[in-house]
């Protein structure tokens, strides 16, 4: 009699994780869709899920439910300016507080569904979502960039009666607004978001911050 090998046995483990990168990415793109068009109370895992072609579990499985899809959508976006500041915050070279407000610019512009969400659902009465967008933006990004702030002013490289927070809320005003009123500001000052748009934007924020809106010497 011919001894079989053993049958292998099916892991019950992870999913390959090319499999786990689409199924994240599928769920991520389906939740940033429904959110915006009928917000976010108004649309359950399943929708979600049904949209991505995965199943509830999934959302449990990778995010923890609904809110952790959110979290992880407002995360991915911010990974890169909050690695901005924490260089600048990082190097003892005196830091270019323009590069921060580029950085936010470059991340409005190239995320527009941003503003659409933050609309409905930050800033709106009750909005469903304010509570966690103020613990990541005002508890994790904003300090950063206050530390960063307020050394460049005790440093002599910004003005040395400016206050850090108003400094912050004029930051945050050239960055945000022009995309946030986006079907104002388009159609009133020409706003756009394409990168050459948004490079001279990022050119007369550096002079902006840099000089003020100061008369050069010499000229009347």
């Amino acid at each position: 009699m011919v001894n079989k090998p053993p049958r292998r046995r099916r892991s019950r483990g992870r999913p390959p994780k090319a499999a786990s990168d689409d199924v994240r990415h599928a769920l991520l793109a389906a939740a940033r869709t429904l959110f915006l068009r009928y917000g976010y109370r108004a649309v359950s895992s399943r929708q979600i899920a049904a949209a991505a072609g995965a199943n509830t579990a999934m959302i449990r499985y990778y995010y923890g439910g609904k809110a952790g899809l959110y979290r992880e959508m407002l995360d991915g976006v911010l990974q890169g300016l909050r690695a901005r500041i924490d260089a600048l915050q990082a190097s003892s070279a005196p830091a270019d507080v323009s590069e921060i407000v580029e950085g936010a610019q470059r991340l409005w512009a190239g995320n527009p569904w941003i503003a659409g969400f933050v609309l409905r659902e930050v800033l709106t009465p009750e909005a469903p979502m304010r509570s966690m967008f103020l613990r990541e933006i005002g508890g994790r990004i904003l300090p950063l960039v206050e530390r960063v702030v307020t050394r460049e002013i005790e440093a002599g490289r910004l003005g040395e009666d400016l206050d850090p927070k108003l400094t912050m809320l004029s930051m945050v005003s050239l960055a945000v607004f022009p995309f946030l009123a986006f079907q104002v500001t388009s159609r009133v000052f020409g706003v756009r978001l394409d990168d050459a748009y948004v490079e001279n934007l990022g050119r007369h924020t550096r002079a902006l911050l840099a000089r003020g809106f100061k008369v050069a010497e010499g000229r009347s």
